[in-house]
């Protein structure tokens, strides 16, 4: 209505416009027409009184009284004519009698004796034969087309002798006169027409740049200009839609929300283009892949939705779902580079889970959040508790912010063993929080919320200096073993924050190894280079945490500055099941070997399991079979003989819960 009434607006504005410019030229015509019969009046007098004065020239006597003398010079008066425009007079007396007439007999000429004794100011009179386009000199009774009669009157000393009535040919010159002004007005009109036909097409350009910008407008409210998909405002409206068109209750909706895992690090490794390549990607997959009567929206900054209509059963929009979450993680190039991007999805289903399309959204989002808590690269639909689940992770989140102001964190230490003779060569450190209400609570369910808010940033920040400070106390100098995130390369001072605390706490830097994921190597830029690269200059050992877990392991060991790698646990809980598993240990621990790598194998449990990595020429050893992380003090128990640790004694002591 709105796009209609503008039109009709502009319209009328512009027919306004050009009424006006018609009504001006009409006003411009009108005046001409005056300024036209003024100027021909004043002819009119001019030329009678120049041929009065050569008539007078012309005859000795002009005393109007004396009816003789124009009688006896009828030749010069007929003559005087000659003179000028003049074609005709007629000469009236003192007593208003005509007694002389040049004129055509039919005129009918009335001219009352107030006219002719009353004033001495001239008077002008003026008729039209025809229309001035078509005048010429003279109809056929010899009066002219277009003439102007003038009444002048002749006075002496003694007072009014009488008046002539002159008639001046105006023919040539109205016609003059009105081609003069038509062209005036020709060019007039021509340039009002010029003017506003211009104005009318600025009016008409505005007009159409003026709808585009408002249907510009109109699409962009109900659509994302990044992607082209509808916004989160269309996709409400069609979600309830939706619902209100089911009929019946057999009749399946789904709402499914959909996240990208890692986006920020994307954005922050790649840049923001490469970032809103990705969501263009995920948003022509979806289209591609979105059925009739489906609908498909961005609702978010890194989030997308959907609504899955007309299922038969609940159980297909799991399928739908587990082939969609299939496309979208498929590899793909951004700039030249291939990225593996995954995405985390939650869905609810009508009307199991929710009629309401507000309750529906919440437990679709509740969905989401225990697929992104499980790790990413998953999907959950909604089931019961998870309002609790989530009730308890806000809670959690609000409590992790006060445990870093409140020092609720503590450090314990598992050993690291040398295989070959046994001896402690030395600790990791693992973060523990003690909560004052749970007690310890696992890293396992606080670190992934902590990585997520980037609150472990601040955290990570405490683990490094504690553990340094720890390690300076130790009675024996052994190396101490700390975890870095990702997002803690996140603001480029990595470096001078590890230098600050190694000067601060004063541990001397060789003793101090820093942890990685390959998570930071998979979207790693050449600032993570450097930054790697200047650690070791420090002289801190760096180390590949979790080795195999990722996506292009063995490509990375010859790329970065590496002096140890760990063995991920589930390799080590396999290998002996699992000829397969078996054989990627021994290809990763030789080619650490050639590398002149140190291997570190976590999570040994057994002396089976430790025999192997024994043979194989794994170098260093970490698990419950030497020990369970334990507290600063007890770390510090285990320290002080200095002798080799007996598996056996370690296991049974565990069990026995001598070592926590």
């Amino acid at each position: 209505m709105s796009k209609i009434f503008s039109i009709k607006r502009d319209l009328l504005a512009l027919l306004g416009f050009v009424m006006m410019g018609v009504g001006m030229l009409c006003v411009g015509t009108l005046a001409m027409n005056s300024v036209k019969d003024t100027h021909l009046m004043h002819d009119g007098e001019s030329e009678a009184r120049r041929w009065t004065n050569e008539l007078a020239r012309s005859i000795d006597t002009v005393t109007v009284g004396a009816e003789k003398a124009f009688l006896d010079d009828k030749f010069f008066v007929e003559q005087a004519s000659s003179f000028s425009r003049v074609f005709a007079f007629d000469v009236f007396n003192k007593h208003g009698k005509l007694f002389y007439s040049t004129g055509p007999s039919d005129w009918n000429l009335t001219i009352t004796s107030h006219e002719l004794l009353g004033s001495p100011v001239t008077r002008y009179h003026t008729s039209l034969g025809q229309t001035t386009t078509k005048l010429h000199a003279n109809d056929e009774s010899g009066r002219a087309l277009q003439y102007a009669s003038v009444i002048i009157p002749f006075k002496d000393a003694k007072g009014y002798l009488g008046s002539i009535v002159a008639f001046v040919e105006q023919t040539d010159h109205a016609l003059s006169l009105s081609t003069s002004f038509n062209i005036i007005a020709g060019t007039t009109g021509t340039m009002l027409l010029i003017a506003f036909g211009i104005f009318s097409y600025i009016v008409l350009r505005k007009t159409r740049e003026r709808l585009k910008a408002e249907e510009r407008i109109h699409y962009l409210s109900g659509h994302d200009d990044l992607t082209s998909l509808p916004n989160r405002k269309s996709f409400d409206e069609q979600l309830g839609h939706a619902l209100a068109a089911r009929t019946q209750d057999t009749q399946h909706l789904a709402a499914i929300v959909i996240d990208v895992d890692r986006f920020k690090e994307i954005n922050d490794a790649m840049g923001l283009n490469a970032g809103d390549s990705v969501l263009r990607h995920i948003a022509e997959l979806l289209k591609s892949n979105t059925r009739d009567g489906d609908f498909a929206a961005r609702i978010g900054s890194d989030q997308f939705a959907l609504t899955l209509s007309s299922l038969k059963r609940p159980e297909q929009a799991a399928v739908y779902v587990a082939t969609l979450s299939e496309a979208l993680s498929a590899p793909f190039w951004i700039n030249g580079e291939q990225l593996v991007c995954t995405v985390s999805i939650g869905g609810a289903i009508v009307p199991g889970d929710a009629n309401d399309a507000t309750v529906l959204m919440r437990h679709a989002n509740l969905a989401l959040g225990r697929a992104k808590a499980d790790g990413g690269n998953t999907f959950k639909f909604f089931e019961q508790g998870m309002d609790t689940a989530f009730i308890r992770r806000r809670d959690c989140e609000s409590d992790l912010r006060r445990a870093i102001d409140s020092d609720q964190f503590e450090l314990h230490y598992q050993p690291q063993v040398d295989i070959k003779t046994e001896m402690i060569s030395g600790y990791e450190a693992l973060i523990r929080w003690n909560h004052p209400r749970d007690g310890l609570v696992s890293p396992g369910f606080f670190i992934p919320l902590a990585e997520e808010t980037e609150m472990i940033i601040p955290i990570g920040k405490w683990v490094l200096r504690q553990a340094c400070k720890d390690a300076v106390s130790w009675p024996v100098p052994l190396k101490i073993s700390v975890n870095l995130s990702p997002l803690q390369f996140k603001p480029g001072n990595i470096v001078e924050l590890v230098k600050g605390i190694l000067d601060e706490t004063g541990l001397e830097p060789m003793r101090l190894e820093l942890e990685i994921t390959e998570s930071l190597l998979i979207s790693s830029t050449g600032q993570v280079v450097e930054d790697l690269e200047g650690l070791r200059d420090l002289g801190v050992s760096i180390a590949m945490d979790d080795f195999g877990t990722g996506y292009s392991s063995l490509s990375y060991i010859s790329s970065f500055p590496f002096n140890k790698i760990k063995i991920d646990k589930s390799f080590v809980r396999s290998m002996t099941r699992d000829s397969a598993i078996l054989g990627i240990v021994k290809c990763i621990i030789a080619m650490g070997r050639s590398l002149g790598v140190a291997i570190t194998a976590e999570g040994v449990e057994t002396p089976e399991e430790c025999e192997i990595l024994k043979s194989l020429g794994c170098n260093q050893i970490q698990g419950f079979l030497y020990g369970r992380p334990m507290s600063i003090s007890k770390c510090l128990e285990q320290m002080a003989p200095r002798t080799p640790i007996n598996p056996q004694i370690t296991s049974a002591a565990t069990k026995s819960g001598i070592v926590a």
